[in-house]
């Protein structure tokens, strides 16, 4: 966002106005939110960007002295909102704060930018949609990683020789918030924008971070960038996931299947929201994960099975820790507030309940980890115990004012909390006594911020105000006074009060830096317990609808015996009438007749079925055995892309053309009513010249539809 400062001849900046622009020039590109009292303000060309994006009033600076600078503003207790507002539009933001008490400042408040976000990454993690991930994504000619900001998972995959068509799709699965492009590729900043991913021209590559291939590297040194050298605590050790061992799922068939959304965009009525049955945000999030890259490998899928199995044979023992995993809350995110420097300590104590479950999910999570998790919760009870003898049990709302940090931290705290309490009590035997001793039942001792403490005596007592009284201000119907005994008070009391916020601050952020030191092992057990709770989630499904656990045949034969879709029989509306379905190995099955005769809903439904036997999930089936497929390809649906130039028929050619030219032995493949978009009897050719090479030369197994 190119911006001039305005400079006049005429015209001198304020000092304010000096500031802000000695700030704003170090950060040109961003929207700079700059905090004045309770408002983060928006000036010039800022202000006239955000303004419509934020919904409020766009105004002048000052319009009794003719400044006509731009400006609006927000206050600063719910920035959170704006901010990811001007996030999702596509802006980045520089967060200004005060960063000096205002009552100490000699002249301007000094300020300084905290802060800088971009459409990656998040200013509250609590804002996000629970089980929505905000990925920000880079890619070289060999790797191509993601980073998720708000939970701090890391991973990339080998892309060597995969061509930029395959990367794209994979872009398009995991739908990143952000992508870093380097300034060779800047012209691709458009075509990702078409697609709802913001850009950003990063060419940097830090030399500290070994190991982990360039793309992986671009992204933590933008990260530190961005947020500096603590947002590496966050982040956890980058793992590879190979393509090779994980069901071609293209980002057309997520589409057509409805696997995260429907057709109209809304997450009830998809897959995703079908079996969800998670207790935790995290679980939601691995539940994910497992549908977008359902496995290939039997073995492993075999170990989900037989764990699910485990826990429907398990009796009441399910229900007792699916009770506990719905009070674990989200642990990453909670790990990533606590991050920011805007975090409060009753995020701490959120952090400190978490722990207290997982210490209490203790062999369940030994049970299903393959490795030994016991350094890991020796960490995170030691943890527990740190924070739960600092923090008191119920932190005030505001932090400003202290009172958060138990006593017996710190004896020198202890003195200066001491300090606070008795000069209270002071006050109050002060004012006591100077009532009884001037006869005046409505002396009050007060403070406020400008005059401090004073003591107000109404006009029907004035006769009786001694001569050691110093008036300080008159009232309509008062008058305020001080003396050296308040005054000599005060110093104690403020001081004191000051010192103490100071020393409570410094034990916050002490404590606040040890959980980041040993956030990996409570991350590492958080890991564990949306694992846990994915399988626990998918065993209540199975016992709730009467799931099989499917059979996988070396034949690549399917039998699927009373087969139901998994979203359809939920519809309440609805009586969904099971079917039996069977095909020889790379055979086809022709389905005809009339529209609304269910022929899209069986095929979907066998597709369905397919992808959750294959990420390790039971099956709405009475028994079930399938091939384990390396691909699904599906062509389902009308659909154009005018603003590309493209037909319906053109459409529907391409994605079947990609279909033929990518499907093999070991696919499955979904036609359906292929040929509509041209003449009758083109059409009837094109659909029986595409059947019959996937029938001869592919060999997928294939369901075809048609009138």
């Amino acid at each position: 966002m190119a911006q001039k400062k305005s400079t006049s001849k005429t015209k001198k900046l304020t000092p304010l106005m000096q500031q802000y622009w000695d700030i704003k020039s170090a950060h040109m590109d961003k929207v700079l939110l700059f905090r004045m009292g309770d408002f983060f303000e928006m000036f010039h060309e800022d202000a006239v960007t955000a303004a419509p994006i934020l919904g409020i009033a766009l105004t002048q600076r000052n319009k009794k002295a003719e400044d006509e600078t731009p400006m609006c503003g927000v206050p600063h207790h719910s920035i959170a909102g704006p901010i990811n507002k001007l996030l999702e539009a596509g802006y980045k933001i520089a967060i200004c704060d005060q960063v000096e008490d205002p009552k100490e400042a000699k002249g301007i408040v000094k300020r300084a930018v905290t802060r800088i976000l971009s459409p990656g990454m998040i200013y509250d993690p609590e804002t996000l949609e629970a089980s929505s991930t905000n990925y920000i994504c880079a890619y070289d000619d060999q790797s191509l990683s993601f980073l998720e900001t708000t939970t701090g998972e890391a991973f990339y995959f080998d892309i060597a020789g995969v061509k930029a068509e395959k990367r794209d799709d994979l872009i398009q699965v995991l739908l990143p918030k952000e992508i870093l492009l380097l300034e060779e590729n800047a012209e691709l900043a458009q075509e990702y924008k078409s697609k709802g991913v913001h850009t950003t021209v990063f060419n940097e590559v830090s030399e500290r971070f070994t190991g982990i291939p360039e793309s992986s590297n671009r992204l933590l040194g933008y990260g530190c960038h961005m947020q500096g050298e603590e947002f590496l605590k966050l982040v956890t050790e980058f793992e590879r996931r190979p393509l090779n061992q994980r069901l071609v799922l293209p980002h057309t068939v997520v589409r057509h299947l409805e696997i995260f959304e429907t057709y109209q965009g809304e997450k009830e009525g998809s897959l995703f929201s079908a079996i969800r049955r998670t207790k935790t945000s995290a679980g939601a999030r691995r539940l994910k994960q497992w549908l977008r890259f359902p496995l290939t490998d039997e073995k492993e899928i075999l170990e989900r099975q037989t764990q699910i199995k485990a826990w429907l044979e398990s009796g009441g023992l399910m229900d007792q820790v699916r009770d506990l995993l719905g009070q674990l809350g989200d642990i990453e995110r909670r790990i990533g507030k606590i991050s920011h420097p805007q975090c409060h300590s009753r995020d701490l104590l959120a952090l400190a309940n978490s722990i207290r479950v997982i210490l209490d999910l203790n062999q369940p999570l030994q049970d299903l980890s393959t490795r030994d998790l016991g350094k890991d919760f020796e960490s995170a009870h030691e943890l527990l115990q740190e924070i739960d003898r600092t923090i008191v049990e119920e932190p005030p709302q505001q932090m400003k004012k202290g009172g958060f940090i138990q006593k017996g931290i710190s004896p020198e705290l202890d003195e200066l909390i001491y300090l606070s309490t008795e000069g209270q009590s002071e006050l109050m035997a002060l004012e006591a006594r100077e009532k009884e001793r001037l006869g005046i039942p409505t002396l009050k001792v007060r403070y406020n911020n400008v005059f401090g403490y004073y003591i107000e005596i109404t006009n029907t007592h004035k006769d009786k105000v001694p001569a050691t009284y110093i008036r300080k201000q008159t009232l309509t119907n008062a008058e305020r006074y001080i003396t050296e005994e308040l005054q000599t008070l005060e110093t104690k009391i403020l001081s004191a009060r000051t010192r103490k916020v100071e020393l409570e601050n410094e034990v916050f952020q002490n404590l606040r830096q040890k959980i980041l030191d040993h956030a990996a092992g409570v991350l590492s057990l958080s890991r564990v317990c949306s694992e846990l709770d994915v399988i626990t989630s998918l065993s209540f499904l199975a016992m709730e609808f009467n799931y099989c656990q499917p059979v996988f045949s070396a034949e690549k034969k399917m039998d699927l015996k009373a087969s139901r879709h998994a979203v359809v029989e939920q519809d309440a509306s609805l009586q969904f009438v099971p079917n039996d379905i069977g095909l020889d190995p790379h055979s086809c099955l022709l389905l005809t007749g009339p529209n609304m005769a269910g022929k899209s809903t069986l095929m979907r439904q066998v597709a369905v079925i397919a992808i959750m036997a294959q990420m390790g999930s039971f099956v709405p089936c009475h028994s079930a055995t399938l091939p384990i497929f390396e691909k699904i390809f599906t062509r389902i649906g009308a659909s154009d892309f005018i603003t590309q130039g493209l037909s319906t028929f053109m459409v529907e050619m391409t994605e079947t053309a990609e279909i033929l030219k990518e499907a093999n032995e070991n696919s499955l493949v979904i036609l359906d009513e292929i040929g509509r978009g041209t003449s009758t009897y083109d059409g009837m050719s094109l659909a029986q010249g595409i059947l019959e090479f996937l029938v001869q030369k592919t060999r997928a197994l294939t369901f075809f539809a048609t009138h």
